[in-house]
């Protein structure tokens, strides 16, 4: 196996004497039998660094150097104890199995429906991207909208309007992906695993930290947690105590999510957090929404709303389905509002320039309602990590999506919440597609570093 042929070298200006601010690297290459270099290339690792007692953790950054070998480089920014780990999460010959089955099923890994309730009668129509993946014997209802930048068509039933409101769901189907023996390639790997000690304090990495606004730009190394508290290296984080200094920051102020689950996280824990008054609207399902959540007291109001299709989700009614761009064009913006975005992890089973489409026309969006609204606040969190699925749902395509939405935002004046990060730096959580309570707190805890600075 691949895996069993990787070989590591530790290197550092100064093992025996290291100090916060120092940097670490750690050189692997695979080699075969004969100890020639296997000049793989293109394969994907994470590395981090950590100490589980203290739980405090960074990640590393990893170099292709195009020839075989790699190198992760990681910053000590904490005293004492650290471990170093290296995961390969896929080989290159993965990767190539997954970008084959990209180009074999660009749109049909999964379908979708419309449903339609005539009565008792259930009436299912197929629906997805392409009209050519669905029944070429039936004519088609065109939903798409060029100014959300969202491509989407369903069967049209008979006698029934395309214009008639039904529910959204997903139609179970399972694609073929998998050449015999290819399934032998997935699988994460921990090969490499070390120790080192800071023996001196060193610099402090937090001190001089500029006030958190919009704009500001994402080094590779953003932050690390210490403590289990994340600290950004962006700008000068805040954390909250108390129900009392959440309540302060946000009061008078509205927070409009939408995207995917893993935003709606934040509305949960928000929720949860204030102990908001919370209720779907009309017709909706907590899973989708739309849902409001209200203080009355302190005026704070809270939104989330699911993205339109694609979406992975229970049956829903698809007039609550609406695209992101649309819904921020009715958001007329201000001071007090807030707009969070989360969109990627049902885009994973498409082509990555389908995901281009629909995030070009929310940038256009956001760019529009700054126009009319300078001062209102948005913010886009980044994928998180996940496991499984691989050819569906898996890191590296997440990872894919994740890369064009951060080149598709540089140098606007918005927030990034940078959850793939704060993920992945830590060891003491699994990967999952919904991180752990502690982490989406210090997510919101970030965001409102820029709502209400130190």
């Amino acid at each position: 196996m691949y895996f069993k042929q990787l070989k590591f070298s530790l290197q550092s200006h100064s093992a025996e004497n290291l100090s916060v601010g120092d940097t670490l690297r750690v050189v692997f290459s695979a080699r075969n039998k004969q100890g020639n270099i296997i000049t793989n290339t293109g394969d994907y690792f994470r590395a981090s660094i950590f100490n589980l007692k203290t739980k405090s953790g960074a990640v590393g950054i990893i170099t292709d150097h195009k020839n075989g070998t790699y190198t992760a480089t990681f910053k000590l920014l904490w005293p004492g104890e650290v471990n170093i780990i290296v995961k390969l999460v896929h080989p290159r010959q993965a990767i190539e199995v997954i970008e084959r089955t990209v180009w074999e099923h660009p749109v049909d890994k999964i379908m979708f429906l419309k449903r339609y309730l005539i009565g008792k009668a259930k009436v299912d129509t197929r629906c997805n991207v392409d009209p050519a993946v669905l029944n070429n014997n039936t004519p088609v209802c065109n939903y798409s909208d060029s100014q959300a930048g969202v491509r989407w068509y369903c069967e049209k039933a008979a006698n029934i309007f395309c214009n008639t409101s039904g529910y959204h769901g997903r139609l179970p189907t399972t694609v073929k992906l998998l050449r015999k023996g290819e399934e032998k390639l997935f699988g994460r790997h921990v090969f490499y695993h070390c120790s080192a000690r800071m023996t001196s304090t060193g610099l402090d990495p937090l001190v001089n930290r500029t006030r958190c606004m919009p704009g500001l730009p994402t080094p590779q190394i953003s932050g690390f947690y210490d403590g289990n508290v994340w600290n950004s290296l962006v700008c000068h984080n805040r954390h909250f105590s108390n129900q009392s200094e959440w309540r302060a920051c946000l009061r008078g102020k509205t927070l409009h999510f939408m995207g995917d689950s893993t935003i709606r996280q934040w509305y949960e824990h928000l929720v949860k957090l204030l102990k908001l008054s919370d209720r779907p609207l009309s017709d909706a399902i907590h899973q989708t929404g739309p849902l409001l959540a209200r203080d009355t007291v302190n005026n704070i109001t809270v939104k989330y709303r699911s993205h339109g299709p694609p979406l992975r989700c229970a049956w829903t009614r698809t007039f609550h389905l609406q695209y992101v761009a649309n819904v921020i064009d009715e958001i007329e913006g201000g001071p007090n509002d807030i707009v969070g975005i989360s969109v990627w992890a049902h885009f994973t089973t498409y082509p990555v320039d389908m995901y281009r489409e629909r995030m070009e026309a929310i940038r256009a969006a956001i760019q529009r309602l700054h126009q009319r609204s300078p001062q209102t606040l948005v913010v886009i969190k980044s994928a998180n990590t996940r496991t499984g699925k691989e050819l569906l749902a898996g890191d590296w395509l997440a990872y894919q999506l994740d890369l064009v939405m951060r080149e598709m935002f540089e140098g606007m004046n918005v927030v990034l919440v940078d959850a793939w990060e704060m993920t992945t730096a830590q060891q003491w959580h699994g990967d999952a597609i919904h991180p752990t309570s502690d982490i989406v707190i210090q997510e919101l805890e970030y965001l409102c570093s820029f709502l209400c600075p130190l």
